[in-house]
C-alpha cells in the first residue's frame, strides 16, 4: 500500500507541472491552408511578374501539362508527408515519404531524357531574375511548411526538411514554368531548380536545430 502511495505522489507531482494542449488536427486538415495560401501567393506573383505570351499554347504540349502535374502531385504529397511528420512517432507511416520522392525521381528522369535529347548544354552559372523570382516563390510556402512541422514534434528532422523543401520546390518551379518562356532543361535545371537545391541543402543541414522541440 505504501509502495502505491509513492507511486501515486510521483505521478501526481510530475503532473502538477504540466500544462493543458490542444491535440494537432488530422494532418490533411492542417496542410490545406499551406496549399491555399500558398498557390493564391505564386498566382499573385506569377501575375506581378507577368505571365508569359505563349501559355495557351503551351497548355497543348502534353510534355509541359505532364511537368506541370508531376510538380504539383510532388508538391502536396510532399505538403502531406511533413504534415504526417510532425506527429511524433510517424515510424509507423514511413510510406508516406514513397509518393513525392516517387515523383521526384522520374521528374529526374524525364529531365535527364530531355537533356540528352537537346544535347546536354548548360548554360554559364550567373544570377538572372528567374532566381530571384524563384526564390520569392518558395518565400511563403517554405516559411508556412515550416511553421507547420514546428507546430508539431517531429522525429525524423531531416526527412522531414527533405519534404518541406519538395512541397516548396514543386510550386515554385510551376510558378516559374508560367512566368519563364525559356524551356531548355540546362535554363531550368540552373536558375528555376539549383536555388531550391541549395535551401533544401541549407534546411537539411540545420534541420535539427529547426525544428527542435
Amino acid at each position: 500500500m505504501n509502495e502505491e502511495k509513492n507511486i501515486d505522489t510521483v505521478i501526481n507531482g510530475l503532473c502538477d507541472e504540466l500544462e493543458p494542449c490542444k491535440c494537432l488536427a488530422h494532418p490533411f486538415v492542417r496542410v490545406l491552408p499551406f496549399l491555399g495560401v500558398a498557390i493564391i501567393y505564386i498566382a499573385t506573383l506569377a501575375c506581378l511578374i507577368g505571365i508569359r505570351s505563349d501559355l495557351p499554347q503551351k497548355f497543348a504540349e502534353a510534355s509541359f501539362m505532364f511537368e506541370l502535374f508531376l510538380m504539383a502531385f510532388m508538391s502536396i504529397s510532399a505538403a502531406i508527408s511533413s504534415s504526417y511528420l510532425a506527429v511524433p512517432g510517424a515510424c509507423e507511416k514511413k510510406w508516406i515519404i514513397i509518393p513525392p520522392l516517387t515523383a521526384f525521381g522520374i521528374f529526374c528522369m524525364w529531365s535527364l531524357i530531355l537533356a540528352v535529347s537537346e544535347g546536354m548544354h548548360m548554360p554559364v552559372l550567373h544570377m538572372d531574375h528567374c532566381m530571384g523570382e524563384g526564390m520569392f516563390m518558395a518565400l511563403i510556402p517554405m516559411t508556412m511548411m515550416i511553421v507547420l512541422v514546428r507546430n508539431g514534434a517531429t522525429t525524423f528532422p531531416k526527412i522531414t526538411a527533405l519534404m518541406n523543401a519538395l512541397a516548396a520546390t514543386g510550386l515554385g518551379y510551376i510558378g516559374l514554368r508560367f512566368t519563364c518562356s525559356m524551356d531548355t532543361v540546362g535554363h531550368v535545371t540552373v536558375s528555376h531548380l539549383l536555388p531550391y537545391v541549395v535551401i533544401g541543402m541549407i534546411m537539411g543541414l540545420g534541420a535539427r536545430k529547426l525544428f527542435k522541440w
